[in-house]
């Protein structure tokens, strides 16, 4: 698959076919439970999220925190965020100077040949460690980029703007399960669109977010809980990887009103498409 394809843009992005993909047929954590559920914090933006054992490092209003895991501690000690905010273990790929360099074991790094320049502020990269080789990474200026198993790099996707006053929302996170081949799923956290996903390093991307607010702010793995986490502007949410996707569950209330919406929109364009018919009835012939 050429890089062109990628330009479909959101069109793809928000096509929920590709949410049954996304547990690798590994698998339901819980089969029952929705696609994403909070965690805590709620009317809070949370900026940072990071796995920390028991625990979930946070930061929420400028403050570092600490979030108990269901099933875990209570009060989990939660130590300073680290400077990588993967899963650890020594990451293969990294960012440096605005380009991606591949590290050895040997602790040396090389440039990567065909890196794109993205910016010396770029700080996103993920690369899934099921799909050896390849890598999304985000460029200073928004722009995601995919490196395929191959070797070759090109343009990954294209952020449409979010509405007639508004631009393409911020790209706010990239992660991906690099310590361990979980699945070969990549997610892009954006600050409009809630999380998108690709199966396929970088090649097409889905939405996955029934449930999630759109403004996310970061996200980041668990492989050993089998979790994704996603620091939103009204809290901190959880998904476990599952071999299909729960429904998403609304509260009846919510429901009503989503119904009660969709029959005002379609009684106010149909009362509208009646009232253009009859204006051009009354045209003279």
């Amino acid at each position: 698959m050429g890089s062109e394809r990628a330009h479909r843009g959101v069109a793809a992005a928000v096509a929920a076919a590709g949410l049954a993909l996304l547990g690798g047929g590994s698998g339901a954590a819980a089969t029952a439970e929705p696609w994403w559920v909070p965690l805590g914090l709620r009317g809070q933006a949370v900026t940072a999220v990071v796995p920390a054992g028991p625990g979930l490092i946070v930061v929420a209003g400028g403050r570092q925190r600490c979030v108990a895991l269901p099933g875990g501690p209570r009060a989990p000690v939660c130590a300073r965020i680290p400077g990588h905010q993967g899963e650890g273990g020594g990451p293969r790929w990294a960012l440096r100077d605005g380009r991606v360099v591949e590290q050895g074991p040997d602790g040396g790094s090389r440039v990567d040949p065909g890196s794109p320049d993205l910016g010396a502020s770029a700080r996103l990269l993920a690369a899934p460690a099921a799909l050896r080789g390849a890598v999304v990474a985000v460029a200073a200026d928004g722009t995601v980029w995919r490196r395929a198993e191959t070797g070759g790099w090109g343009r990954a996707l294209l952020l449409l703007p979010a509405g007639l006053l508004a631009g393409p929302p911020a790209v706010t996170g990239v992660a991906a399960f690099d310590a361990s081949p979980v699945t070969t799923a990549v997610y892009l956290a954006t600050d409009g669109y809630a999380v998108l996903v690709s199966t396929d390093g970088g090649d097409d991307w889905f939405r996955a977010a029934p449930g999630l607010p759109t403004g996310v702010l970061d996200i980041a793995t668990d492989g050993a809980a089998r979790a994704v986490y996603a620091g939103t502007r009204d809290g901190v949410w959880v998904h476990h990887l599952q071999g299909l996707p729960a429904p998403p569950v609304y509260p009846q209330q919510a429901l009503l009103a989503r119904w009660l919406g969709i029959a005002a929109v379609a009684v106010v364009a149909t009362l509208a498409a009646l009232a253009a018919l009859a204006r051009i009835g009354r045209r003279p012939t």
